[in-house]
């Protein structure tokens, strides 16, 4: 962990540098491992992977927040979870306030140095454990904050200039969430009408800067246009989209099924629903779900703890928080995570109780 936190303050000294003009040579970045799409399935260091991954949409809210996420990258693998993603304009953040979620970028576009250092310190924390970051760059939440378009083609493509000059390749890009809200998005560009061939701009600004890297723009659920355009390489959906049949799919935020007014506690039938939607990823090799729950994007929330990266409980009721259920059914169902690999464990003796409903006696509480 020391030698993360190193990541964050060579970042800040370098940034420093640029902004005041130093020529002062900067130290050569290692290059992580780097993802790639193959016939629509996913490849990390020339290896094929199996990526199942967890929604942590204001992963980079802070420092502390950072940090934490990174400690249970450990926790993740050993459940069989190998991709998290994050966004640099922090979306949803809950309750209390919904807005409160960090932006990384400045009004002009350009990426603060302090989210920079936190992105580089998880990505290269996730690349020791051969892991993916799913990086988020504009929330339908946040999109007001650019003066103009030139704004937005900054910040897509010093974000895309980022991550090529510091090497972190085991990365791709949602390069804008729910692309044409009906409420909350304000640029035209980022508004129908025309979207495929505004998307297929925004997507050329990116691989301008960064050719290497897979990008592609999630369109917001449900919609009346196809989520299909020119130039795309990953097929962003959300929620409750239909898996499509073609190209390499991703649910960036499978249907949320707690809310963030008392987070990570799920009913029976709503823990139902989230299995039931892992198993048609698991029977779909082209496709790739993000589990999504208040109580791992939320800012405080009612738990008053939130984000939560870590499982905590079954979800059974206020003393039993958490999302423990996911975490066991990716293990069980696809194994623990050993880059490049699924390991599924002969035994599931010693492992905790599966989830139980909701004991009104108890109020939720596991014995």
């Amino acid at each position: 962990m020391k030698q993360g936190w190193l990541i964050v303050e060579a970042w800040l000294l370098a940034s420093a540098l640029v902004i005041s003009g130093s020529s002062a040579p900067a130290e050569e970045p290692a290059a992580t491992k780097e993802f790639e799409i193959r016939d629509n399935r996913p490849f990390l260091g020339g290896k094929p992977v199996d990526l199942w991954g967890l929604r942590c949409g204001n992963g980079l809210y802070s420092t502390a927040v950072t940090e934490r996420l990174i400690n249970a990258l450990d926790t993740m693998t050993a459940h069989g979870i190998n991709l998290v993603g994050v966004y640099i304009q922090g979306p949803n953040a809950g309750w209390p306030d919904p807005e409160i979620g960090f932006d990384g970028f400045r009004r002009d576009g350009r990426l603060k140095p302090e989210l920079a250092g936190r992105l580089e310190w998880l990505i290269r924390e996730a690349d020791a454990r051969g892991m993916v970051v799913q990086v988020g760059l504009i929330s339908p939440r946040k999109d007001q904050t650019f003066y103009d378009e030139d704004c937005i083609r900054r910040a897509i493509q010093e974000t895309g200039k980022f991550l090529t000059d510091r090497k972190l390749k085991n990365v791709f890009v949602d390069l804008v969430h729910e692309y044409d809200h009906p409420e909350r998005i304000d640029h035209e560009i980022l508004r129908e009408p025309d979207a495929a061939a505004k998307k297929a701009r925004l997507t050329k600004w990116f691989k301008e800067a960064a050719p290497d890297i897979e990008a592609g723009v999630c369109q917001n659920f449900p919609a009346e246009s196809t989520d299909v355009y020119p130039g795309q390489e990953v097929r962003i959906i959300e929620k409750g989209a239909a898996i499509p049949s073609d190209g390499f799919v991703v649910n960036v935020e499978i249907t949320r099924q707690d809310v963030f007014e008392n987070d990570g506690v799920f009913l029976p039938a709503a823990v139902d629903k989230i299995l039931a939607t892992c198993q048609d990823y698991l029977d779909a090799p082209h496709a790739v779900m993000m589990f999504h729950s208040a109580y791992s994007q939320g800012v405080t929330n009612k738990s008053g703890t939130a984000p939560h990266p870590e499982p905590g409980g079954y979800g059974t009721g206020p003393n039993d928080r958490g999302v423990r259920f996911y975490f066991d059914w990716v293990r069980d169902h696809v194994g623990r995570y050993e880059y490049p690999n699924h390991v599924k464990d002969a035994s599931s003796a010693g492992r905790p109780a599966p989830f139980k409903p909701l004991d009104a006696k108890t109020g939720g509480k596991r014995p």
